[in-house]
């Protein structure tokens, strides 16, 4: 039994919408432990939520993970359950934000559509499914409760696409894009870290061309494996192909933002 929920939504922590989740779980399974993995999602922002889950599944497989960015809320979107081929569990509204995550996990093999009846007793209220659908959800399977008794199963194929496809070869290059910027300015992209051998980006020096900026970047470990304020590609802590600046950001010198299109290929 899986007693650890990893939390990730766009609510912020301003308000009470994140511990009243955690006191909803705490009520329906006194053994669940919540980790709170990230809450500063920019509100609506279905993409930046599946880049943040995708990381969140990469560092913690072995959890429940609570996924929330759901601009869509009561308006007949699905609540849905998704255990991954790996045997992950997400919890989340069906608007593609658990299926990066899920693809992580070799993919999803099993879908419930949540039956809020079979959670609560109360009718759940239109604008907070977080805290009357999907929490009691992540608290009823942190409890051993078996996913395909909270709802009907679905195809996998019926659930809503990915906000962002994956990166893929394309003649010698790799077309990717750029999948979210982190605090520091690092660039991630949606090449995953088991993605970078087969797409044949492992070599010493990669050629990445994001708008009208084509440079060359040194292939590294860490960021200091590059001078200071030159970039480094490396697989970061969240599992993704990064472009970073040692101690600088390569959002700004490079004037990069989310959703832009990267080419990749080795240069040497």
């Amino acid at each position: 039994m899986q007693a650890l929920i990893c939390f990730v939504s766009d609510f912020g922590l301003d308000d009470t919408w994140v511990g009243v989740c955690h006191a909803v779980i705490h009520r329906a399974c006194p053994q669940a432990h919540v980790v709170d993995m990230a809450h500063h999602i920019r509100p609506f922002d279905i993409r930046q939520g599946a880049a943040v889950a995708t990381s969140s599944v990469h560092q913690v497989p072995d959890a429940i993970h609570l996924i929330v960015v759901d601009p869509g809320v009561g308006g007949g979107r699905r609540d849905v359950c998704v255990q991954a081929q790996s045997g992950t569990l997400l919890v989340g509204p069906d608007n593609g934000v658990l299926i990066p995550a899920a693809r992580r996990q070799g993919g999803v093999a099993h879908a419930f559509v949540i039956d809020s009846s079979k959670v609560d007793f109360r009718s759940p209220l239109a604008t907070f499914h977080a805290r009357d659908i999907l929490a009691p959800v992540a608290a009823a399977l942190a409890c051993g409760v078996d996913p395909g008794s909270l709802g009907d199963a679905v195809a996998p194929e019926s659930l809503v696409a990915a906000p962002f496809e994956e990166a893929c070869r394309e003649g010698d290059t790799v077309a990717a894009e750029v999948l979210d910027i982190d605090r520091f300015g690092s660039i991630r992209t949606n090449v995953a870290a088991d993605q970078v051998e087969t797409l044949g980006l492992k070599a010493d020096v990669l050629e990445l061309s994001i708008g009208h900026n084509t440079f060359l970047a040194r292939t590294g470990l860490t960021f200091s494996d590059a001078l200071d304020g030159e970039p480094v590609a490396l697989v970061d802590s969240s599992g993704w192909l990064t472009l970073a600046l040692n101690r600088a950001s390569a959002a700004d010198r490079f004037r990069v933002k989310a959703g832009a299109s990267v080419r990749i290929k080795a240069a040497g």
